[in-house]
């Protein structure tokens, strides 16, 4: 692990030669080639095809934390069998299927594996296809804001989870799905520094051990510690997402509901850790003018009951993605 840290300083970085979006096959500029945007196509398609039963109500859940704060289960807990209805707009599962794709056509040996991996290889080192995944970060960011995009101009239920570090772009995305029509969740699962470094060390481990034992041929996903650093960068050592979900919540007049989960070291430590609801808050409306959010009781252990979408309507006709879309958006 060790080993996989030094690397993510330089040779893994983000920013990297290596990095996919600087391939000049592959991208000319901030637009992919027509080879490249293929595949993009394809992968947003598998994607779509996964979650058939999403619906189509402008309903919005944003999840934000730290890496490592546990944002998925409290997904399933506050949505429950809601959760089929909703597409989970995630750059980490573009990242998977970016890295699936390398190795199937053979250009992550040939061009995404830089020269310094393949000496260690050399002389005995193993590595795995998602301790790469810094790697397409630039271009999973850009495929995960494609697809929020466009399926939000579609009216797609989505969930978008990500990290929310930038308080500027959080209330940006705020007022896009704002000038969209959607209704608006707004969910911070937090931890402290060190419990997100430890959950990510073990997710890691986990993930190696099933692919060094040949049952997970991707590995384990590393997320570099200065990044995880960087996160908690708020006032008084606070996580930037905190700031960003607060500011997202105020600041949107669409957002309903806004809740912040905290877990602490010491609960962190048991086998089956559950985060206390901290904040639980609504915004009502008088005259169909919203008004500021105020503190609702919360619900007995902290448990949040899961939105009820109104009756779905028909879903449109698909229309092909939007071409020219600038840059990705960093989280």
């Amino acid at each position: 692990m060790e080993l996989v840290r030094e690397l993510s300083r330089e040779v893994l970085h983000r920013d990297s030669p290596h990095s996919t979006k600087r391939n000049p096959q592959w991208w000319r500029g901030d637009m992919p080639t027509p080879a490249r945007e293929a595949l993009h196509e394809r992968i947003t398609a598998e994607l779509l095809a996964e979650a058939p039963k999403v619906e189509f109500n402008r309903l919005a859940l944003v999840m934000a934390g730290p890496p490592g704060a546990g944002k998925g289960s409290i997904r399933k807990e506050i949505l429950g069998d809601a959760e089929e209805q909703f597409l989970v707009v995630d750059a980490d599962k573009f990242k998977e299927k970016l890295l699936e794709a390398a190795v199937e056509d053979g250009s992550f040996e040939e061009w995404i594996k830089p020269k310094e991996i393949r000496e260690l290889e050399a002389r005995g080192e193993v590595f795995y296809p998602l301790e790469f995944a810094a790697l397409v970060h630039e271009e999973s960011s850009y495929l995960a804001t494609q697809l929020r995009d466009d399926e939000m101009e579609r009216g797609r239920n989505l969930v978008i989870d990500t990290v929310l570090a930038d308080p500027a772009k959080a209330v940006a995305l705020g007022e896009q799905l704002e000038a969209a029509g959607y209704g608006v969740r707004v969910v911070d699962v937090e931890v402290p520094y060190e419990v997100s470094e430890a959950r990510i060390r073990q997710r890691w481990e986990e993930r190696y051990t099933e692919a060094v034992a040949g049952k997970d041929v991707l590995g384990g996903r590393w997320v570099p510690s200065t990044y995880a650093r960087e996160v908690y960068a708020g006032p008084g050592r606070s996580s930037m997402p905190r700031e960003s979900a607060r500011r997202l919540a105020e600041e949107c007049q669409a957002v309903t509901h806004y809740r912040v989960y905290f877990t602490s070291p010491e609960e962190a430590k048991k086998a089956a850790a559950t985060p206390t609801l901290e904040v639980n808050q609504a915004r009502d409306m008088e005259d169909e003018v919203p008004r500021a959010l105020r503190d609702v009781k919360k619900p007995a252990g902290g448990r949040m009951k899961p939105p009820t979408p109104p009756r779905p309507t028909t879903a449109p006709r698909r229309t092909p993605p939007t071409k020219g879309r600038s840059g990705p958006e960093r989280d």
